[in-house]
């Protein structure tokens, strides 16, 4: 199952990989693609089994993610998002892991930067201590054959995961309240309702992004949308309204730890070019408005969903 937006050229990329890889595991690919001015199936389908889905409006992430995998039957869903390239043998790999173990819900890959395959991107995000953050477990660092010979926890589902169908359905699938950052959400709930959530960091996937070298490469997928972007910064305070939100002063503690992504991402809208700078900024403000309101007003808890 593939979200999708405006990304066509990384669409394609993905589904060429896919086709490459030949994997056993697949029934059909089913995209939801909201970019307003899809029309048809895309040529990069030719070859697969691809259901495609063009919603009226902008469903954004977490809606897009339910949308496509209640369009499935099968026991197995990978959500893979459209900067990715699947390597040989990664889907089999992941699906083969739900034979013999019955209380698996999800798995995840280790993700590397697909222009530098020999760095890692992220092996695992299980929670730092304080779960204030993540901890981003090989981030921009050479890969390492012992990280990559072991499972490793995890509390975030980025970039690629195969989730089993019966898991999602016991949950009710994505929050939509999360409009764009939901996996780690849905990880809580699933380890909440009593499944088992693992990275397998030996499974490889690629990530289209910049890789460490060029001034501010973090932002650049958030100066190329300022929608999402409002949406990422409102979903971390909404995130931790709901796993962190028992603690005293919460909206004053929130808002110091979000300086930690807050201000990285500012300074990257105002030096990567070209970027809607003025925009950017605005829904940056935005969306911190937004998510503060949330912490500020207590939400209906979400984690026994």
């Amino acid at each position: 199952m593939v979200p999708t937006h405006r990304r066509s050229e990384r669409l394609e990329n993905l589904l060429a990989s896919i086709r490459a890889t030949s994997p056993n595991s697949l029934d059909q690919v089913v995209i939801v693609d909201d970019t307003p001015e899809s029309v048809g199936a895309s040529p990069g389908g030719v070859g697969l089994p691809v259901q495609w889905i063009h919603p009226q409006k902008r469903q954004f992430i977490s809606r897009a993610k339910n949308t496509g995998w209640r369009a499935t039957s099968s026991p197995l869903v990978a959500f893979v998002d459209d900067d990715n390239c699947v390597t040989d043998g990664l889907l089999d790999r992941l699906a083969a892991h739900f034979r013999d173990r019955p209380r698996l819900g999800a798995v995840m890959p280790g993700v590397l930067y697909k222009r530098r395959p020999d760095l890692v991107w992220v092996y695992a995000t299980p929670f730092r201590p304080d779960r204030w953050a993540f901890d981003l477990i090989g981030r921009n660092r050479p890969r390492q054959a012992s990280l990559e010979s072991q499972w490793l926890p995890t509390d975030a589902l980025p970039n690629l995961s195969v989730i089993r169908r019966e898991a999602l359905e016991q949950i009710g699938g994505f929050d939509e309240r999360f409009p764009v950052n939901s996996s780690a959400d849905l990880c809580q709930r699933l380890k909440r309702a009593g499944w088992d959530v693992v990275a397998d960091p030996g499974a490889l996937t690629l990530h289209d992004v910049e890789p460490p070298g060029e001034t501010a490469f973090w932002a650049e997928h958030v100066t190329q949308d300022p929608d999402r972007m409002r949406h990422e910064v409102a979903d971390w305070f909404r995130f931790h309204r709901v796993w962190n939100g028992q603690r005293r002063l919460f909206p004053l503690q929130a808002s110091w730890h979000a300086l930690g992504f807050l201000l990285p991402t500012l300074f990257g809208v105002w030096v990567r070019k070209p970027s809607p700078r003025i925009r950017l900024s605005v829904e940056l403000i935005r969306g911190y408005r937004d998510g503060l309101r949330g912490a500020v007003r207590p939400r209906e808890d979400t984690a026994g969903k």
